[in-house]
């Protein structure tokens, strides 16, 4: 039978409705070129390709092992946002507005055209890690950035426009209800108890191990209560932090590792289905605070919002948090070689 459930962190309720889904293999796949091993590591075309920097912006950030790149950050030549405008609101009639200020980069994460997070060295992923820290706390000087939004689509139906894996990292003048609702939401439950409404769901996913995915030293990655939609994966450090910008050396080996599998682990199961990422901080305004947690949301795209969602806000999900993190447990992936951090066993 389908029940409502509630994210006890933001108020939201979701319909998980398990009799109303299929298998896995019935999902909606639509992706952005099939087979990523079926690509070329070299497209001529491809801006971001090693050989065709000069089609894009100089590099702002960059790894480089001996005459080669293994990872660069370069601004959005395309960019909806940009520092070369006004950040001032002024009135419209009734409406307010103001430029469209901002900055916004693309990290190309590695130089083979045909790479991906899951084919990626444990240490690619970690220089990737360690460029979105970089750049978060570069990006958080601006005074007039309120929100820096970290994301990477995959696939078509995902928005990604490029084959070349890359994510991006844009800093927003305003931050948009959709973010602080969630913040207020989450100090009006520290207000109330006394603690990190996240720490709390942290603390009961541990206990509970029903739902979790993957855990590590320093992570924990599950399937959420109250998920929108099958498969979706919240990644969060069990040190409570508020904000990206704090997260340690040992923490981004430890995220390059869990992300690297958790990646995996759907790549193998739902036959690498298109998806998107993104990580969640309080605003830039509100730094360390006790009442908020940042994390990594992963999204894969397999079902479809209908009416019903757009005129309720309700999702239905068709598959159990619970099922799914167990398929996706029970996913058999070769283990990475150890690093700093200590692998925990579920």
């Amino acid at each position: 039978m389908s029940e409502f459930r509630q994210n006890i962190a933001t108020g939201e309720w979701v319909i998980i409705a398990p009799e109303r889904s299929q298998r896995p293999d019935d999902f909606d796949r639509t992706k952005l070129g099939g087979n990523t091993a079926a690509q070329e590591s070299h497209s001529a075309t491809c801006s971001f390709c090693k050989g065709n920097e000069h089609m894009c912006a100089p590099a702002i950030y960059e790894i480089v092992e001996g005459k080669d790149w293994m990872l660069r950050v370069v601004p959005n030549i395309y960019a909806a946002v940009s520092t070369s405008v006004t950040p001032t609101r002024v009135h419209d009639g009734i409406h307010l507005k103001a430029g469209g200020y901002g900055i916004a980069d693309v990290l190309v994460e590695c130089a083979q055209h045909n790479g991906d997070i899951t084919t990626m060295s444990l240490r690619q992923v970690e220089e990737m890690i360690k460029a979105y820290r970089f750049r978060y706390n570069e990006i958080s000087n601006d005074p007039a950035i309120n929100i820096i939004n970290i994301f990477r689509n995959h696939g078509a139906s995902a928005g990604a426009s490029l084959r070349h894996p890359h994510s991006q990292i844009i800093g927003c003048l305003v931050a948009p209800p959709h973010v602080t609702d969630q913040i207020v939401y989450a100090k009006r439950a520290y207000n109330t108890w006394g603690t990190c409404i996240y720490c709390t769901i942290i603390e009961d996913e541990l206990n509970s191990k029903t739902r979790i995915v993957q855990e590590t030293e320093h992570f924990i990655a599950f399937c959420p209560y109250a998920s929108k939609s099958p498969y979706e994966i919240r990644i969060f450090p069990k040190r409570h932090s508020s904000h990206f910008g704090m997260i340690n050396a040992e923490e981004e080996g430890d995220l390059a590792y869990i992300l690297k599998q958790v990646l995996t682990r759907l790549k193998v199961l739902l036959d690498d289905p298109d998806y998107n990422y993104y990580i969640r901080s309080v605003t830039t305004a509100d730094g360390m605070v006790q009442y908020y947690h940042w994390y990594l949301a992963i999204l894969p795209r397999i079902s479809h919002y209908a009416g019903f969602e757009l005129g309720s806000g309700i999702f239905i999900n068709t598959s159990s948090p619970e099922t799914c993190a167990e398929e996706l447990r029970a996913v058999k992936i070769p283990d990475l070689p150890p690093s700093i951090t200590r692998r925990i066993g579920l």
